[in-house]
């Protein structure tokens, strides 16, 4: 439970450590100081630890989706040919970024709750020739499912010449990801989910191909200007002011990271969704959305006639525990209740507790 009493259930943005909310506390410092260059050093070198990258990290000021706009604005440029593959609301944004800058992508997409089948990704490519890049997601809160990267990547460089992009800004610190070992040419993040710190970061890993792409892109970029960020990095700094206080936060929540170990973070990630939906098949028997879960979150399916909007209002006006909704279609149809970053057991308890108050076994709403 965070300091106002409340609990947050929703994938984003998550609860934060005391030691995060402390370090944000702190007194500003200026940007273009010793004091920031070092901490700045070492959130990037941190973040490589994350990412299991020994190539290029790069800090914005933005949310996840900035993120997600600055890795096509950087590596495509007018014309070129891409291939994104959507499970969800998010596979949705990556195709929408690419139509706001006139890019016209093949779209494969999948039922929402599926991941991207492995097969239908070859046969795509085989049809599709002179790809430039094909974009993923990692996880999509929308639908609460994990695609198989390690899988996926290794079929796209089979098959192509393409760079692989992915969309980890849900997945990063909370499933598991090896940048270099699977070939990932970009991979694109947020600071306010797995990372546990507040909204504000945008983070990209690249590749050698990628920063080579980088230089021959030909999109339009001023801000997110890949160029410009990377030649900052040997000052320590960012060439725009960055959110500082954000900043300092993350490197206090990447110590956390680091102390307690990448893979032990995975691994609780892992028994926390056990826990979750073990509690919700026990407690509610409602049916899971994801037919390919991931460890972030869980999404059950609410039964016809009960009100999937009013009763996640209730529960945040009465008992303080934010639970998410549906997105788009699934709006008032599903609950989506998360269990990453410093979201604890006790916390996820708290939820499937508010829920079963307000809902019979059989899911109907009690009375």
């Amino acid at each position: 439970m965070n300091a106002a009493g409340r609990i947050m259930l929703t994938p984003g943005p998550t609860p934060l450590p005391p030691e995060v909310l402390e370090a944000m506390s702190r007194p500003l410092i200026h940007h273009r100081t010793e004091e920031f260059g070092a901490l700045f050093a070492q959130v990037i070198e941190d973040m490589k630890w994350v990412y299991r990258t020994r190539g290029t990290v790069l800090m914005m000021t933005c949310s996840g989706t900035g993120a997600m706009e600055s890795a096509v604005v950087n590596l495509l440029s007018p014309g070129d040919a891409t291939l994104v593959c959507t499970t969800g609301a998010f596979g949705d944004r990556f195709v929408a970024i690419h139509r706001a800058f006139g890019l016209k992508p093949e779209v494969l997409a999948f039922e929402w709750g599926r991941a991207v089948d492995a097969d239908a990704l070859r046969a795509k490519l085989r049809a599709l020739k002179g790809l430039r890049a094909v974009f993923f997601q990692h996880t999509d809160t929308s639908t609460g499912i994990v695609n198989d990267l390690k899988t996926l990547a290794k079929i796209v460089h089979e098959e192509s010449d393409a760079l692989v992009v992915v969309d980890s800004v849900s997945g990063l610190a909370c499933e598991p990801l090896e940048t270099d070992a699977w070939g990932l040419d970009a991979v694109l993040t947020g600071s306010q989910k797995g990372l546990m710190n507040a909204p504000g970061l945008g983070f990209a890993a690249l590749s050698p191909r990628a920063l080579k792409a980088v230089e021959a892109a030909g999109l339009p970029r001023f801000n997110f200007d890949y160029r410009l960020i990377a030649k900052s990095l040997a000052d320590r700094e960012t060439p725009w002011t960055p959110a500082i206080s954000i900043v300092v936060g993350q490197a206090a929540a990447l110590k956390l990271l680091r102390a307690e170990g990448l893979e032990a973070v995975w691994r609780r990630h892992d028994a926390l969704a056990a826990h979750a939906r073990e509690r919700l098949q026990k407690t509610l028997g409602l049916p899971f959305f994801a037919k390919d879960p991931a460890n972030i979150l869980t999404g059950v399916v609410l039964p016809a006639g009960v009100d999937g909007n009013k009763l996640l209002a209730d529960i945040l006006r009465e008992d303080g525990i934010s639970i998410a909704g549906g997105q788009m279609h699934l709006k008032g149809k599903i609950a989506r209740l998360a269990h990453m970053a410093y979201i604890s057991r006790a916390d996820v308890d708290a939820g499937v507790d508010a829920l079963a108050r307000r809902l019979a076994p059989t899911g109907e709403v009690r009375r």
